[in-house]
């Protein structure tokens, strides 16, 4: 198969490109990165972009059979509002941009993360995939990056 992952260059990224290289598959990753942090194989190309903008990395999307969504601004910082407002269009805006770019033509597998942070702050609370969301700012981020994701339905 012939892969896109947004958000390529990051942790899960290079790993999940090196694996999927290992059993065969070509990559398309695009990521913020500069391209000396990346992978070197012949099945796998590089392109350093910002997904939160419309741009010629989309048009990559036209020849892939799949694709990965793991971009997003990194949680593990501290949380200014625009540090806040990162995350979020980080997430968002890719994601719109990743489904705007899929041909309506053509069957394309689309796997898009989503974050625990969906269900909210329960402490100790027991959580089955059927409880309603939270209603903090994690849970906004992660019900209006699925709204974006299914849209793509």
């Amino acid at each position: 198969m012939k892969i896109f992952i947004a958000g390529g260059s990051g942790f899960v990224g290079t790993n999940l490109s090196s694996f999927l290289l290992e059993k065969g598959h070509s990559i398309i990753a695009v990521g913020t990165s500069s391209a000396h942090k990346v992978i070197r194989h012949d099945n796998f190309h590089y392109i350093s972009a910002d997904t939160t903008i419309k741009g010629a990395w989309q048009d990559s999307l036209k020849d892939v059979d799949a694709v990965i969504n793991l971009a997003g601004k990194n949680i593990f910082k501290r949380w200014s509002d625009n540090y806040k407002d990162q995350m979020y269009t980080s997430r968002i805006l890719t994601t719109r941009n990743l489904v705007e770019a899929i041909p309506d033509n053509k069957e394309i597998i689309l796997c898009s993360t989503s974050a625990a942070g969906y269900y909210g702050d329960r402490a100790d609370e027991v959580l089955k995939e059927d409880v309603l969301p939270g209603h903090d700012f994690l849970a906004k981020v992660c019900m209006d990056w699925e709204k974006e994701a299914f849209r793509a339905e």
